[in-house]
């Protein structure tokens, strides 16, 4: 007997050291990043045109928030991605909200007249139709409706200065308009004030001795127009723009029907600004309707060109990589796809692929894709069936709550009836007399008298139906929701099935040995 023990602790001794043996041989870990030197990931979308990824940027904050789980990557949050990329380039304006227009439009109609009736008032008035004009400067690259809009304001608000006395302020405006519609706009005394007329021609002489800003465009593609806060320089790309003038421009390339986003730009007097806008790759880019990222053609477009314009996208907000993620074809289930572009090298380090839904987050495809991306092992997905419902009630069996919503509803409509009922009585005791010559009889009185008691009680008792059968429906939809409390599954229906042995192998000062335990 003590040689059968021998043997079995010898047996378990042996399983014990060859389990541990095998922790301690694994291999070890890939080295972690230097402390505060995680290397940082923009998560955004790519997009085809046509298709119906409903759930596509619940995906980029899902991947991002595993990817920031991990701690091996400093995760930029998706407003500030948007926030970096609006710092650069602009979305062009194609329309803008009617009403903040329309009343800017007001303001304009409001401060012209009272141009020549009260100049301080329209001072005011003008002032801030300006300054909702100039929220919205980028918009002047793209709509001429606003551009009017602005050079009517400048041009009242100088008017308005110059009328009040303020010669300094009206200049000041007056050369906001030559800095941004340029010397190509004529200004006469058919449309304008002789004043006005002889203070601008002042003011641009002056400001010619600036005109010393020189900009550089090229793109891919020769023969491209680019344009200066809306207005179209002469001569097409690659060119140079001579004679500008200093300060904050918005900047856009078209190259056909093609356009470039809206660049932000400071030209300096003392040195020229460069520019290289690839007008493909802009047309590319969205963040608009709740959308961040690329937008394509077609699949074929995606496979060529997401890991450029996606390293291009990095380093616009200036990260170190860029992971790309989108659905490759429409349906509610499609293949995710996801690509780790490394930003300054241009390449793709890793890319996944896995089945998920399109109109909801599926956590077992998020959890593969950042396993994935993030190096480790990936996780083969699992279909995981709801198991079968054991005992309780679904709410359409629950016969109470039909019971409560359908006498509910029986009232409801009773209380109609009374209620009609009521008004027709009420009519009748109202109606004027007729006999007696109008004055009404002891019997047509009487008869009113009773029918103004019935509507009283009909009034009163549709009242109470119209209580009784609201509360009724409340306490339907009530007991529906509590279904499941008012008939629970039974305990075994919420615990696995089956019995279950866990085994641990544990280290002994007397060899090895296991502990088990029994699940019923």
């Amino acid at each position: 007997m003590k040689t059968w023990n021998g043997a079995v602790r010898i047996w378990f001794a042996g399983i014990g050291v060859a389990w541990w043996g095998s922790v301690v041989a694994q291999p070890a870990p890939p080295p972690e990043a230097a402390i505060g030197n995680e290397p940082s990931v923009a998560v955004i979308e790519a997009y085809v045109k046509g298709g119906t990824a409903v759930a596509a940027s619940d995906y980029t904050r899902a991947v991002a928030a595993g990817l920031a789980g991990t701690g091996r990557y400093a995760v930029m949050e998706r407003d500030e991605v948007a926030q970096r990329f609006r710092s650069v380039l602009i979305t062009p304006v194609r329309r803008l909200q009617m009403e903040r227009l329309s009343a800017i439009e007001r303001l304009v109609r409001e401060g012209d007249e009272l141009v020549y009736t009260d100049p301080k008032a329209a001072v005011d008035v003008l002032g801030r139709a300006r300054a909702e004009l100039e929220s919205i400067a980028e918009g002047l690259a793209a709509n001429e409706r606003l551009r009017d809009e602005f050079l009517k304001t400048l041009m009242l608000l100088a008017r308005s200065h110059l009328d009040s006395g303020n010669e300094v302020k009206a200049g000041e405006v007056l050369r906001e308009v030559i800095r941004v519609y340029g010397d190509g706009f004529e200004v006469t005394e058919k449309d304008y004030h002789p004043r006005l007329v002889r203070l601008y021609q002042k003011e641009l002489r002056k400001m010619d001795a600036e005109r010393t800003a020189v900009l550089t465009v090229r793109t891919p593609e020769r023969g491209c127009t680019t344009l200066i806060d809306g207005r179209e320089l002469k001569g097409t790309t690659p060119g140079e723009y001579r004679r500008l003038f200093p300060g904050v421009h918005h900047v856009q390339v078209r190259c056909g029907s093609r356009e470039s986003m809206i660049r932000r730009v400071v030209l300096d007097a003392r040195q020229p600004a460069h520019l290289e806008v690839d007008v493909d790759f802009e047309t590319a880019l969205t963040v608009e309707g709740g959308r961040l990222g690329l937008v394509f053609e077609d699949a074929a477009q995606v496979e060529r060109f997401v890991v450029p314009y996606a390293a291009r996208f990095g380093s616009l907000v200036n990260a170190d990589l860029v992971v790309v993620q989108g659905f490759a074809s429409p349906g509610t289930r499609a293949d995710l796809r996801a690509w780790l572009v490394d930003v300054r090298a241009g390449r793709v380090v890793r890319t996944a692929t896995v089945p998920a839904k399109t109109d909801v987050v599926t956590p077992s495809s998020v959890q593969h894709l950042v396993a994935t991306l993030g190096g480790a092992e990936p996780v083969s997905p699992v279909s995981v069936e709801a198991p079968a419902r054991r005992g309780g009630k679904a709410w359409y069996q629950n016969y109470w709550a039909w019971t409560a919503t359908g006498v509910g509803v029986a009232a409801v409509a009773a209380g109609g009836g009374l209620l009609a009922s009521y008004f027709s009585h009420r009519s009748n005791a109202t109606s004027d007399y007729t006999d007696n010559g109008g004055q009404g009889s002891q019997a047509e009185w009487d008869y009113k008298k009773s029918e103004a008691d019935k509507a009283t009680t009909m009034r009163t008792w549709s009242a109470v139906c119209f209580g009784v059968g609201a509360a009724a429906i409340a306490g339907g939809v009530v007991l529906f929701v509590m279904t499941d409390r008012i008939w629970p599954p039974p305990a075994e229906a919420r615990t696995p099935a089956g019995p279950r042995f866990l085994a641990t192998p544990m280290v002994t000062p007397g060899g090895g040995s296991f502990t088990g335990t029994w699940f019923f």
